[in-house]
């Protein structure tokens, strides 16, 4: 199959899952559309970046050998939806696993993002999540992490207050 002419055929959750189901547990076809999402190609990288977020929902497993390889296109993603489908990923691992650079770069990025007003909620959001995962490795952030969502809290969205105020409750709990 043409991944690429699949993926610009339709923009839908019936597309993407129907992609999905066609890669499966092939890891050789899984790789195929990663590396797609690397070409930073505009609907291309973004639309890919949803599979992979959807077959990772599946098989969480299949996305651990490119954990390294999302930290260090992060940086790089030209797209608010690839963002978005990587730091959900990655809201959800365990950071302890990360090697120092990696982890550096990606909270790095996170604080960039969390901090910037031109960013989208999810990719805010997300980026707020992981950064407190990190904030339970490393409690001295808390404080800084606490200015950032109360800073932003007034003028945001409700998807941001709504997490923010969840997260502000444990931070709160964390510097007393």
């Amino acid at each position: 199959m043409n991944f690429r002419e699949q993926l610009l055929a339709e923009l839908s959750k019936r597309n993407t899952d129907y992609i999905a189901s066609l890669i499966d547990r092939d890891e050789k076809l899984f790789l195929e559309m990663f590396e797609l999402i690397l070409t930073n190609e505009e609907y291309i990288s973004g639309r890919a970046a949803w599979v992979i977020e959807t077959i990772w929902l599946k098989y969480p497993e299949m996305i651990n050998p490119y954990i390294n390889d999302i930290i260090d296109f992060l940086p790089k993603s030209k797209y608010d939806n690839q963002k978005r489908h990587f730091l959900k990923i990655m809201s959800t691992r365990d950071l302890q696993e990360l090697d120092e650079d990696h982890l550096g770069i990606l909270i790095d990025r996170c604080f960039t993002w969390l901090e910037d007003p031109v960013y989208p909620t999810a990719v805010k959001m997300f980026s707020m999540q992981i950064i407190y995962n990190y904030v339970e490795i490393e409690p001295a952030l808390a404080p800084e992490l606490i200015a950032i969502i109360e800073n932003q809290f007034e003028d945001s969205t409700p998807g941001f207050k709504n997490r923010g105020e969840k997260l502000l409750k444990k931070l709160y709990r964390l510097v007393d």
